[in-house]
């Protein structure tokens, strides 16, 4: 049986980054699978898709400010006007900002589910990033009373989860007991890795229904990978680097790591761009063997990085949920070099090489990938065998078992 499935975002569809790109693959892999998708999305800066229906919201955005600092009108007027225009089986929101309230408001008015989606680890922020702290203030003072007067209901109180689990600090253990308050108003959540259900599980004190449902890579993008020339005929290792120039990403280990290693045979090649550019530019002195490609718009340009690599190169630590980008490394057989030991989704210790987070262990990982190249055909050979559970029709599946599963609970519930 088909379900009605309304997905809510406050980011920018689809051009906002990886919260923008699973949502693109979950309107066309819910769609091949018969279910009737609706997107209630902002009405700015919206590339309308070409399935599905789309209902445009207003929102709260300054211009030239960063997408996710978009907000949808959350008020009960706006939840009237969308449901007396639509009818779903589930709602699904992605973001913790407006999306979150407004389909609270949608799921009461219409009795159904509400799944919610945690895309970001925002507890990874602190460490990089010292405004970070207002984003937990915010979920605090604002967002949390909020999503409790919408759900109207009472829910026990979230805790803080041990020191030794999160070692991001308190702010950081604030953003857990944020996320498991949300996880205990919602009928259920989906995380993309394991541990971020862990944390969830451990901060809530009352009843939570999580489901890890990773996201898979986009089709049109393997697709590209799979039609791209290797045309590179020399001997040198490419790393390769996929993503924002921002400080959480901790690109300016990478690039002393790299610089550390001095591997004669490798080169770096960076793809993206964020306010870290001078930065991470004045990091790499001229030296030729770093290359920064900055954003690439089109998706055949970053097929082609992809193809033309050797080592998917990821710095993050303790910040990512899943990283995207490791994905779209399997689906074009590259090996991965990272540093942070809760990533397990798309890894295996054949496929990827996993250092310590500082410059050394890096660096020494570096060395030993440029150096052995009967080691990164055997790891490129086995992402093989990561690739299944990458697969965007599995991550649809995901979802539509956990839709299934909270429309029973409720329904058990009369």
């Amino acid at each position: 049986m088909s379900l009605r499935i309304a997905i809510v975002i406050d980011d920018f569809y689809p051009a906002s980054g990886g919260i923008g790109r699973s949502v693109q693959t979950q309107l066309e892999e819910l769609t091949a699978l018969g279910h009737d998708v609706t997107l209630i999305a902002p009405d700015r800066h919206l590339q309308k898709p070409r399935l599905g229906r789309i209902i445009e919201c207003p929102t709260v955005y300054v211009e030239g400010l960063p997408a996710h600092l978009s907000i949808l009108h959350w008020s009960d007027r706006r939840a009237r006007l969308i449901s007396d225009v639509g009818r779903f089986d589930v709602i699904h929101t992605q973001t913790e900002r407006g999306a979150l309230v407004l389909g609270a408001k949608l799921a009461r008015l219409q009795s159904v589910p509400h799944l919610h989606t945690f895309h970001a680890n925002i507890a990874g922020t602190h460490q990089s990033v010292r405004g970070a702290v207002f984003g937990t203030l915010g979920y605090e003072l604002l967002i949390l009373p909020v999503m409790r007067r919408a759900c109207g209901s009472v829910h026990p109180s979230s805790r803080l989860p041990a020191a030794r689990h999160e070692t991001g600090g308190l702010a950081a253990r604030f953003d857990w007991h944020a996320f498991a308050t949300i996880a205990q108003l919602v009928d259920g959540y989906t995380v993309p890795s394991p541990f971020m259900r862990d944390l969830i599980g451990e901060s809530a004190r009352g009843e939570v229904h999580g489901y890890v449902v990773p996201t898979g890579y986009n089709r049109s993008l393997k697709a590209a990978i799979d039609r791209a020339p290797r045309e590179r005929s020399d001997a040198t290792v490419r790393f390769l680097s996929v993503g924002r120039l921002a400080k959480e990403k901790r690109l300016d280990v990478l690039i002393k790591a790299f610089r550390r290693a001095d591997p004669a045979n490798a080169e770096l090649v960076l793809v993206g761009d964020g306010d870290q550019r001078e930065r991470l530019r004045s990091l790499a002195d001229g030296d030729p063997r770093i290359d920064f490609r900055w954003h690439l718009a089109s998706i055949e340009a970053l097929a082609y990085e992809f193809r033309n690599a050797d080592v998917l190169a990821l710095s993050s630590y303790r910040f990512d949920s899943q990283a995207l980008v490791v994905a779209e490394a399997a689906a074009a057989g590259l090996p991965v070099l990272y540093c942070d030991d809760r990533l397990t989704v798309g890894l295996s210790e054949a496929s990827a090489l996993l250092t310590g987070p500082d410059v050394s262990s890096m660096a020494a990982g570096i060395r030993d990938l440029a150096g052995d190249p009967a080691r990164r055909a055997r790891m490129s050979a086995a992402t093989a065998g990561v690739l299944p559970e990458l697969s965007p029709e599995r991550t649809a599946e995901g979802y539509v078992a956990a839709y299934r599963d909270l429309i029973d609970r409720k329904a058990a519930r009369g």
